[in-house]
């Protein structure tokens, strides 16, 4: 594979927070200033084939190729002399279109996921460490998916069926996943450069792992299910081509499902760059900007290859069918000398063939409402899922973690309310459309695997998402809703309706 990093680049890294308060949205880092740094962009070819000729023509026009994803026919390159850079390719007749190398960041909505553990009396209180934390209630969001678990007697998963989780890694010791994870470390992939395997340093993607296939103290969606770890975040950020990169990988490594709690903003429409000492100004290729190109081919990619992609909506609390507003705050994020002409789209989740997720609160008696900063919008969103919410107006128990989302945690993480309510490390609460996408993962796999064991063939992605959507919850109203689309996702009633 041609995907090594050729010269060193700037790379935009987050300052690491407590890994429990922090998670993953639809957004993006700004670049800063990048006066006197190398600018970064993506360059997508006319064909899905990288060129013969792509690391010279790159090399003339006075860049240098940093990573490449030739699956797709796209790489990142960096320069120092970006007008000349960007007029020289644009002369290329293979060159479909630039645009700027913008990070992915870890961004969860606030929330307080290793303070005390100071339960109220509606709470199910402490859970002795010889006993199921799933069985006592305070997993709210699998009993809705579930049916209060009634799913799980019909159909728990099989290892014949794989979901591939694009994230921060996975505990691979943590006892309610490491049976369910194909191949082990050596089995997951990382696509962090200088990283040498999947371990989670953050505990995002184990906490997703766990909404999907836990299965010990703590109980997923489908718990038999198999799981493989894409690492393309350490602590704080990635660059869009290692998401890519990971897509094709999963695809080709013959997953059936892929979950992605992640995502940003992307241009649908034209980006112009201009010198900050010249003021001249030039467009970046035609009107298809090349992370959204890059992005769509890998959904593509995935798709023919019979993979059912879920994506998390994003946590910025817009609405999806109004793409225009967001273009604004991608200009001024992108750094100096660019500007937008055209609308904005959350990516990968607003793509054809991703099933889109919105979040939704309702744990412990409260209103199945969307959450306070979960994404929207008619025709964007495909299902809805608990993903966590804010504690009732006026409730005044110290226990508002627990209307957030419970899974597992790296059990090599100190958490002190997993140790006060669970006698151990393993678990903690967040919340965000992170959470919900693997809730709708899970089902998928679920599904999957059910018709995998009575048919011996595997439904398309297309039949995936028609039977999870005719079969969710409705919620708000009859019929499609633009909170949460066909309704909340229901795995029992995918599994016997």
């Amino acid at each position: 594979m041609k995907k090594m990093l050729k010269v060193p680049f700037v790379v935009l890294i987050i300052a690491a927070l407590i890994a429990s308060t922090f998670s993953m949205a639809a957004a993006e880092s700004p670049q800063g200033d990048t006066s006197s740094l190398q600018e970064r962009f993506i360059i997508a070819f006319k064909s899905d084939e990288l060129p013969a000729n792509a690391e010279e023509m790159v090399n003339q026009a006075g860049g240098q190729v940093t990573y490449e994803v030739g699956e797709i026919g796209v790489l990142e390159a960096v320069t120092d002399s970006p007008i000349d850079f960007i007029k020289a390719l644009n002369q290329e007749r293979d060159v479909l279109g630039l645009s700027p190398s913008i990070d992915v960041i870890l961004d969860l909505p606030d929330f307080d996921a290793d303070g005390e553990a100071d339960v109220s009396s509606n709470s199910p209180g402490p859970v002795p460490v010889n006993e199921n934390i799933w069985e006592t209630g305070w997993q709210w969001d699998i009993e809705k998916v579930t049916d209060n678990f009634q799913s799980h007697s019909v159909h728990t998963g099989t290892h014949d069926v794989v979901v591939g989780v694009i994230d921060t890694g996975f505990d691979f010791g943590h006892p309610d996943l490491a049976p369910n994870i194909i191949g082990g470390p050596e089995g997951s992939r990382t696509f962090v450069p200088g990283t040498q395997d999947s371990w989670d340093n953050h505990g995002h993607g184990t906490h997703v792992a766990g909404t999907i296939a836990g299965n010990g103290r703590m109980k997923g969606v489908a718990p038999d299910v198999g799981l493989k770890s894409y690492r393309v975040f350490d602590r704080g950020s990635a660059q869009q081509l290692w998401i890519t990169d990971a897509m094709i990988a999963a695809a080709d490594d013959g997953v059936d499902v892929i979950n992605m709690s992640l995502g940003g903003n992307r241009v649908i429409g034209q980006w112009f760059y201009t010198d900050p000492e010249t003021g001249e100004r030039v467009r970046l290729g035609n009107n298809q900007a090349a992370d959204v190109v890059a992005y769509k081919r890998a959904v593509d990619y995935a798709v023919q290859r019979n993979v059912t992609v879920v994506a998390a909506a994003g946590n910025s609390a817009q609405d999806m069918s109004n793409p225009s507003k967001v273009a604004d705050w991608m200009e001024r994020n992108a750094g100096p000398g660019y500007e937008i002409r055209g609308a904005a789209w959350f990516v990968p989740a607003h793509l054809p063939g991703v099933i889109t997720v919105s979040a939704m609160g309702g744990g412990f008696g409260t209103e199945d409402r969307l959450s306070f900063f979960s994404n929207y919008g008619n025709g964007a969103i495909d299902l809805g899922a608990p993903g966590g919410d804010d504690p009732p107006a006026g409730y005044e128990g110290g226990d508002t973690f627990k209307f957030g989302i419970l899974s597992a945690y790296p059990t090599y993480f100190n958490n002190n309310r997993s140790q006060q309510l669970f006698g151990e490390n393993g678990y903690t609460w967040m919340r965000g459309t992170s959470m919900a996408a693997p809730q709708v993962a899970g089902a998928a796999a679920a599904y999957i695997s059910q018709v995998y064991e009575e048919t011996g063939k595997k439904p398309t992605p297309r039949q995936v998402q028609n039977r999870l959507q005719q079969t969710a919850d409705s919620v708000d109203k009859q019929g499609y809703s633009r909170f949460f689309g066909h309704g909340r996702v229901n795995a029992h009633n995918a599994l016997t309706q």
